[in-house]
């Protein structure tokens, strides 16, 4: 009897931690101490050996790095959920000094509806005449009509 009820409670401990939460990270992790010891002035390849390598860059309105961190939570098979993420920006001038740091966390994020329906350009719908009679009139080489069968 002693042996059933151990077996039973072992199977149950095994459910229960299958089914535990766990908390992944995901892109960079941020050191605090690194993190103290950025300021405005710095050159870019300071910046670099400090931070490594960016998440991401821009060059569209200035150079700036990104550094993205995210944590999410994740229960058993359901999707993982975002618990927390930070954003570290940092803005250069065009002599490759840091201007500006910037952080933005989860908050600051915008929520974008996304349309699945897909949009076909106007030109781009074919009927089923056309789709038959694509090709007709489109071979002008003598290698390709003497290639036919006609």
């Amino acid at each position: 009897m002693q042996r059933i009820l151990l077996i039973v409670l072992l199977l149950y401990l095994s459910s229960l931690t299958s089914c535990s939460t766990v908390v992944e990270n995901r892109g960079y992790i941020f050191n605090p101490e690194t993190q103290e010891k950025i300021s405005r002035g710095m050159d870019r390849s300071e910046i670099l050996s400090l931070m490594g390598t960016p998440s991401t860059i821009s060059e569209t309105t200035g150079l700036k790095y990104y550094y993205i961190s995210n944590k999410f939570l994740k229960y058993a098979f359901l999707n993982p959920q975002e618990i927390e993420r930070t954003v570290q920006v940092i803005s250069f001038d065009k002599n490759e000094n840091v201007t500006d740091i910037e952080e933005y966390s989860l908050k600051d994020g915008k929520i974008i509806k996304y349309n699945s329906e897909s949009t076909i350009p106007k030109g781009t719908e074919v009927t089923i005449i056309q789709d038959l009679f694509d090709n007709t009139g489109r071979y002008t080489s003598s290698e390709a009509i003497a290639g036919s069968i006609f």
